[in-house]
């Protein structure tokens, strides 16, 4: 027959047992209200990706295909292919005059294109191997990075009242990433460099550089809180980079996934949404305190994200796949939402860098598409910190991974002294002299 002690062991085991999947159940690794709930198919090597919320569309740049693909946000479904230049790279909205400017990295070119019609309307010339596209709503004007090697680099203004060149801006390294700041009249663009250089859009001039770790690529603006999110991409720096726009300097790192490239910023729940285009997944980074609060599995090497306002989703492009992953529970734009959110939806796009940059040694497929581009398939996952929810409401509280060991150890601490207590003769020293 079982003794006394023996029992409150096996209680205690089973109770420790339980403490751990507590424990590991509440760190921010996947939150059930966001998560993938559609999967499009679209051409070969999605790269970049933008919103039109005066059409509820997301157009989609396929590198390889030399295409862009319209999704309707209605359906989830491809509403038209529009033939562009060669490799395409980056694409931005034009508000005013409801077109999508895509740089053409191989051509060395800019395809404007009318989402009236999805056609072509002009195509700019520009120098070699454009990436990065930035729109500029108060001048009406477009950036465009460009590289011409790893120690020089361009940004090429463009006039989107009748598509010509306006100015030539040079920029040390290797210009990728931009992202308009709206409230400052600057432009950050990442270069090859380590660094983040700060352009006056009314100069034209740089008026600042901020030092980044790794190879900055994506730039995201959050206009709530004046700040630009830098994903530093390739090496180890696996992180993101939080510049203030009113000191021109970092303020905080948070660590996300490996190879973060392209974010992309949710103005109703003020969240980050950051490709992990190693770990095929999505970090969701909380701008209120600047840590991840989730992470979200979608397709193979995801690059681009975009935000839909209307909808309350975000648009994964699945470089390595070949599809957009269309990403549930993301906030929902409304009237209460603040001013300058409302007013830089349209301009919190990010940009990206060559082509080049991403591995493809290994084939997989996917049930969904024949022509899956090659990938290298990582199981890796992202070790995220996390934080409680915020203001705004409707996220669910996740903490630390601290609080959880903290409570796990608290836990395992009073059991055991409550089974030494139990098992102890009555009278006897519960500790040996």
């Amino acid at each position: 027959m079982p003794s006394r002690r023996s029992n409150l062991a096996a209680a205690a085991t089973l109770a420790i047992a339980l403490l751990l999947v507590l424990s590991s159940a509440s760190l921010p690794f996947a939150r059930a209200e966001q998560n993938v709930t559609a999967t499009i198919i679209v051409g070969k090597a999605p790269y970049g990706i933008a919103y039109d919320p005066a059409k509820g569309e997301i157009f989609a740049v396929s590198y390889d295909a030399d295409s862009v693909s319209v999704i309707s946000d209605s359906n989830n479904s491809v509403v038209a292919t529009v033939n562009v230049g060669s490799s395409p790279a980056d694409i931005a909205y034009d508000s005013a005059k409801g077109e999508m400017f895509v740089s053409n990295s191989a051509s060395d070119s800019v395809s404007v294109i009318s989402d009236g019609s999805d056609t072509v309307v002009a195509t700019v010339d520009v120098g070699t191997n454009p990436r990065g596209v930035a729109y500029d709503p108060a001048l009406g004007e477009i950036f465009v990075a460009t590289s011409t090697s790893s120690t020089s680099g361009s940004v090429y203004v463009i006039s989107d009242a009748n598509n010509t060149v306006l100015n030539t801006i040079s920029v040390p390294g290797d210009a990728s990433g931009m992202a308009y700041d709206s409230a400052k009249g600057e432009l950050f663009v990442s270069t090859g460099d380590s660094s983040v250089s700060v352009i006056s859009t009314s100069t034209e001039e740089i008026v600042a550089s901020v030092t980044v770790p790794g190879l900055p690529r994506g730039i995201t603006y959050d206009p709530d809180n004046g700040d630009l999110y830098v994903s530093n991409y390739y090496t180890d720096a696996d992180s993101v980079s939080v510049i203030s726009d009113s000191s021109d300097s970092v303020v905080a790192t948070v660590p996300v996934g490996p190879w973060p490239f392209y974010s992309t910023y949710d103005p109703a729940l003020q969240e980050i949404f950051v490709g992990d285009s190693d770990s095929h997944s999505v970090s969701v980074i909380a701008t209120t305190n600047n840590t991840v609060v989730g992470n979200i599995t979608v397709g193979e090497y995801p690059t681009a994200t975009a935000y839909d306002s209307a909808t309350g989703e975000v648009f994964v492009a699945n470089y390595g796949i070949n599809t957009v992953s269309v990403i549930s529970g993301a906030g929902v734009l409304t009237s209460s939402t603040s001013s300058s959110s409302s007013s830089s939806s349209s301009t919190t796009q990010t940009s990206t860098s060559s082509m080049s940059s991403l591995s493809t040694s290994s084939t997989t497929s996917e049930s969904a598409s024949s022509s899956s581009a090659s990938s290298t398939t990582s199981s890796s996952v992202p070790t995220t910190t996390s934080s409680s929810s915020k203001s705004s409401g409707g996220v669910p509280e996740f903490p630390s991974s601290a609080t959880a060991s903290a409570v796990l150890v608290v836990g395992v601490v009073v059991l055991y002294l409550a089974v030494r207590r139990q098992a102890s003769p009555a009278g006897s020293p519960r500790h040996p002299r």
